[in-house]
């Protein structure tokens, strides 16, 4: 009796290939980013937009970043910019940001004096050089209503940030102290999915005379909120997504292309390069995956301010 004998891996060509499990949190990252688009899950921020309890979404904070000089950058009370552009709403479109508004004048990101970038996940202007802190800083957006975010690139549990949209808090236009004093990158606004791959994954042959398998591997959606209502909103949108057939993209081939659609800057490359683009481009496709089971496994109140809800998912992807 004979057998293949192996002393290589197989499914593996390169030890730093991105594999199963941060492809499919990558993917359904996106795919709710984009979902949630579809559906109207987005704010636009005119000026003025003035907040139901005053003060005014429009207008911007100076951020004391140690990475850069204090003037330099800005930011809106809520982060998470919409960049997509294609999105098939009926209801209306995001806003497309032109430029921002200096001292009531319009500068769009090559001017002289006033050049700068735009950062759409923290929800900042980053000027090329400090401008003066006392500048009224203004900017028309849209930013998403729910924000999404991978378990192992947020330390969530500790880092949520209650009352966001209160824009009259006094605290807001502070330097240092107060609600917005955590950087952008270690706050978390509410209402958040966090997605999470956990260690449960099964086996089952695709063929005979093959190494591919169906494999099914359980993602949790922990979705925190400050209402009862946004809890249980999300906790319904995501679970009926039970069926649902997805192409997942590569993430090396778009490294390898460099059809990432924002830089290391957080700035547009290609807004057009979104994710209905991207993974109906055969270029970048990784393999399909489908939905197979959906629980809802905790539905929690902590308290009046905390509200929150785990979705189980099962996905099933041929690896072949």
């Amino acid at each position: 009796m004979s057998s293949n004998i192996s002393t290589t891996f197989q499914h593996v060509s390169q030890v730093g290939d991105t594999l199963l499990n941060c492809e499919l949190e990558s993917n359904l990252k996106s795919y709710l980013d984009w979902g949630m688009l579809g559906i109207g899950g987005w704010f636009n921020i005119n000026i003025p937009t003035s907040g139901a309890w005053g003060g005014t979404f429009d207008q911007l904070r100076v951020v004391d970043d140690p990475s850069y000089t204090l003037g330099q950058v800005w930011e809106t009370a809520r982060k998470d910019w919409v960049w997509e552009t294609g999105v098939a709403y009926t209801g209306g479109s995001p806003i497309d940001i032109s430029g921002v508004y200096v001292n009531s004048t319009l500068k769009g990101t090559g001017d002289a004096t006033y050049g700068h970038h735009y950062n759409y996940p923290l929800g900042r202007v980053v000027f090329d050089t400090a401008i003066p802190t006392t500048s009224t800083i203004q900017l028309e957006y849209s930013y998403r209503n729910v924000q999404t975010y991978i378990a192992d690139q947020a330390p969530w549990w500790d880092e949520l940030q209650y009352n966001s949209m209160r824009v009259d808090d006094t605290t807001f236009s502070q330097i240092s102290s107060g609600n917005w004093s955590i950087l952008a990158n270690h706050r978390v606004q509410m209402p958040a999915v966090v997605i999470e791959v956990v260690p449960r994954r099964t086996f089952q042959p695709y063929e005979l005379g093959s190494s591919a398998n169906f494999v099914t591997q359980d993602v949790l959606f922990h979705i925190v909120a400050e209402s009862r209502w946004w809890r249980n909103q999300l906790v319904d949108i995501i679970s009926i997504q039970k069926d649902n057939t997805l192409m997942l993209y590569d993430s090396d081939k778009l490294a390898d292309a460099a059809a990432f659609p924002l830089d290391y800057r957080g700035m547009v490359v290609d807004a057009s390069n979104n994710y209905s683009g991207i993974v109906n481009n055969t270029a970048y496709q990784y393999t399909s995956a489908r939905i197979t089971d959906m629980g809802v496994t905790e539905m929690e109140s902590y308290n009046s301010r905390l509200y929150e809800g785990t979705v189980r998912a099962s996905i099933e992807v041929i690896f072949s």
